[in-house]
């Protein structure tokens, strides 16, 4: 399972009108949508890159199974080191807000342990 914000280079051994078939290193394949490929429209994929071409993309999400989507554009767009930005990280690029299931469960963990409290003092 791949840390969000990690970079990693993947192998392109597909290329399709709507994104790129990657293969990284430990043999998974996935996906980069056409959306996360630039921060420019690409009319044809096929001009833009090649099979075999190995990219560079950072980690957007993984759910450590079969899933793990990459963006090329949020590496080119993301300023300076991402290993000092705090995890769980939140990229914003352009329109898109990114983030993984794990920022749900750090986010509302502290909340849960405090709901019973704050619903027995408000019904006092």
């Amino acid at each position: 399972m791949y840390k969000l914000g990690e970079i990693l280079e993947v192998k392109i051994v597909g290329i399709r009108d709507y994104g790129l078939f990657i293969q990284d290193k430990k043999g998974r394949k996935g996906l980069i949508h056409v959306s996360e490929c630039d921060n420019q429209y690409i009319r044809n994929m096929h001009h833009a890159f090649d099979i075999g071409e190995k990219v560079q993309a950072v980690v957007m999400e993984d759910d450590g199974n079969r899933r793990f989507a990459l963006s090329i554009r949020a590496l080119k767009e993301t300023k300076g080191n991402l290993s000092k930005y705090p995890r769980p990280i939140n990229f914003f690029v352009n329109h898109k807000h990114f983030w993984t299931k794990s920022h749900y469960d750090a986010g509302f963990k502290p909340l849960a342990e405090h709901l019973e409290g704050w619903k027995a003092e408000k019904l006092k």
